[in-house]
């Protein structure tokens, strides 16, 4: 009998901002979950932001070895520093996103967003009142711990232990009288010690054994803001700003929307523009043009927009925030004699 690896599952990220796809992170695998991938005799290969499990398979594409059930669990380690600059994040800050598959074995469900923590943590009391009472539950509204504070000047968070359990996802309800907060913490004693941007989980299914083997996508998408010029013109007086234009000329050989920029002079900036007693001095003046719309980051650059006076073109493309800037102000300085 031959045998030869083959897909069994992938996990993709996605992000609009990348032309050709997104290597932001890398991907961890827990001990436990590496044990199991080693006894059912499935592998692992990285390419291009994408994680593939291959499973040993014998001459009729059946897995050597039954791979129907089991859960692997993926980290997800961000590597580029400045992936918050460039994507419209809708997690809590602090939190960590969960992706599962239990809705539909083929697909993720919405991000479930969560505490990391390893089985022995404390729990911060956020409740002032006493007496409090502290509960630890499973997935199945199992109570698995109870801690009660009863001195009112005790703040010291609760100490919980859960080693014995396996990794997952426990609820800790703090309840004071009527009131009670439910937080969600996924326990788990390998990953809690890494830098986990988010956490994977894939339950293997008998529906994965198709011509075409499921693949798992995280979709992130590209922050928007408004794109904001601020032309400092050295020599130059509000009548040679007032012939000042900023247009978007490449909108139709970059195939995409055209990007309508509003003048603002100086004397109209608000609050959210830079201050112009911070752009302009002695012998300069500063006009703002500024998107309609919020526009979203983009990897490819927007060609052709375009900074004339009246109907010359002093800057055939004016620049575009770099993925290293955490907003899209940008200060163009230009001078006459």
């Amino acid at each position: 009998m031959s045998t030869s690896f083959g897909i069994l599952f992938s996990v993709k990220i996605a992000h609009s901002y990348y032309t050709s796809g997104c290597q932001d992170f890398e991907f961890l695998i827990p001990a436990d979950s590496n044990l199991i991938l080693r006894d059912r005799r499935v592998i692992t290969r990285v390419s291009k932001g994408i994680c593939y499990f291959l499973c040993e398979k014998d001459e009729s594409g059946t897995p050597v070895v039954a791979v129907s059930g089991i859960t692997i669990r993926i980290g997800l380690k961000l590597v580029n520093p400045f992936f918050t600059n460039i994507t419209k994040l809708v997690f809590k800050p602090g939190t960590t996103p969960l992706y599962r598959n239990t809705t539909s074995p083929t697909s993720l469900d919405l991000p479930v967003e969560m505490l990391v923590a390893g089985p022995l943590f404390a729990y911060p009391l956020t409740k002032t009142a006493r007496p409090v009472t502290v509960t630890v539950k499973d997935y199945l509204n199992n109570v698995l711990q109870t801690e009660i504070v009863s001195n009112v000047t005790d703040t010291t968070p609760v100490p919980l232990d859960l080693r014995g359990y396996a990794a997952n996802i426990y609820s800790v309800n703090e309840k004071q009288g009527s009131s009670t907060k439910k937080s969600l913490y996924y326990i788990d004693p390998d990953l809690a010690g890494k830098p986990v941007f988010g956490i994977v989980e894939i339950n293997v299914s008998n529906s994965f054994f198709t011509p075409v083997p499921p693949v798992f996508t995280l979709n992130f998408v590209a922050k928007e803001e408004v794109l904001k010029y601020y032309i400092v013109g050295k020599n130059y007086t509000t009548t040679d700003l007032n012939k000042l234009s900023v247009l978007d000329a490449g909108y139709n050989e970059d195939s995409r929307p055209q990007v309508q920029f509003t003048k603002v002079n100086q004397g109209s900036f608000v609050a959210t523009d830079i201050s112009p007693s911070l752009l302009a001095g002695s012998g300069t003046s500063v006009v703002l043009f500024k998107s309609q719309t919020p526009v979203p980051r983009l990897e490819k650059a927007r060609r052709k927009i375009q900074l004339s006076k009246n109907s010359d073109v002093l800057l055939k493309h004016l620049p575009l925030p770099g993925i290293d800037r955490s907003n899209s102000d940008i200060i163009i300085q230009i001078s006459k004699p």
